[in-house]
């Protein structure tokens, strides 16, 4: 590359730098007063049920896949509904942190799936504590995401 090639390269990269920063500079922001601010405890209670729900809920999932490679096939619809339980416990727990407009509806959603979840797990609550443990940590969620919705 010659003097002259080089020059002209580089004022044009200077310029396309310029130019972008120039747009960058004109949509982004750091003003404070723009953001939305969360309630840190508005939904503390069902924050912590939905993390409780959730972590009980990858216990059962673990236990059922276990049991499940053993032959017992009889837990595959309540790893299924585990595995419903832990998205929908993440979802709503990402979605409240902020205190998203979405909030109430993710909590109907969450409070649906987790009864559901502590149906399929009652029916193997006499036989599998990690179950009944499960169950009773969904109605629980249930519960608080009731409050909510």
């Amino acid at each position: 590359m010659n003097r002259k090639s080089f020059i002209q390269n580089s004022a044009a990269g200077i310029a396309t730098i310029t130019a972008l920063s120039s747009i960058v500079s004109q949509d982004h922001s750091h003003d404070m007063k723009d953001m939305k601010t969360p309630d840190s405890g508005k939904y503390s209670k069902a924050m912590m049920s939905a993390l409780h729900c959730q972590l009980q809920a990858r216990v059962c999932l673990t236990h059922c896949i276990s049991e499940m490679g053993k032959g017992d096939k009889t837990l595959a619809a309540c790893a299924n509904s585990t595995r419903e339980v832990i998205a929908a416990c993440e979802a709503f727990n990402q979605i409240a942190v902020f205190d998203s407009p979405f909030t109430k509806k993710m909590a109907q959603l969450c409070e649906e799936i987790c009864k559901a979840c502590a149906t399929e797990c009652k029916k193997h609550s006499t036989h599998h504590k990690v179950c009944k443990d499960c169950m009773e940590s969904c109605l629980s969620c249930a519960k608080e995401m009731a409050k909510i919705a």
